[in-house]
């Protein structure tokens, strides 16, 4: 299953079930035969614009977020102003360091795949790094130099 499907399963049962903790929501997965890991299923969360809401018990639930235009590039830029120390571009790959004792990584690499960007392969993240693969050479160093240009303040 690729993550697009894999958010579509969450925000249909994110819709038919009182999900109150990503654990719970990790259950629900692993019951359609999907596995995930915590992080991953934050980063979906965040991608999907799901929050938390007050339920009239009392209690927290995970519901979509009000319908809003979205400009996936802006929240990019600003999360790499704001939480971004190092760009690098190694052949046709960029890494990208989050400032010291960030667990930003993940979030980022979600942030980087909703841009939907043909030459953006695809994102690996850890911890407090990421790495995000290019279909070639010259697409690696454009995308590293947008980063770099907002890293620098040019953007």
């Amino acid at each position: 299953m690729n993550y697009k499907e894999r958010r579509q399963l969450i925000y249909e049962l994110v819709q038919k079930n009182k999900v109150e903790t990503q654990e719970q929501l990790l259950g629900l997965l692993k019951d359609q035969g999907i596995s995930a890991t915590q992080a991953t299923i934050s980063r979906d969360i965040h991608a999907l614009h799901i929050t938390k809401v007050p339920g009239q018990d009392g209690r927290s639930y995970y519901a979509k977020a009000p319908a809003a235009v979205v400009d996936k590039e802006f929240q990019l830029r600003q999360a790499v102003a704001e939480r971004v120390a190092t760009v690098s571009c190694v052949q046709f790959m960029v890494v990208i360091k989050t400032s010291m004792k960030l667990t930003y990584a993940p979030v980022l690499a979600g942030m980087i795949d909703d841009l939907e960007d043909e030459s953006i392969v695809g994102t690996l993240a850890g911890t407090d790094t990421l790495l995000a693969v290019c279909k070639d050479e010259a697409s690696a160093q454009k995308f590293a130099q947008s980063l770099q240009a907002v890293l620098t303040g040019r953007v």
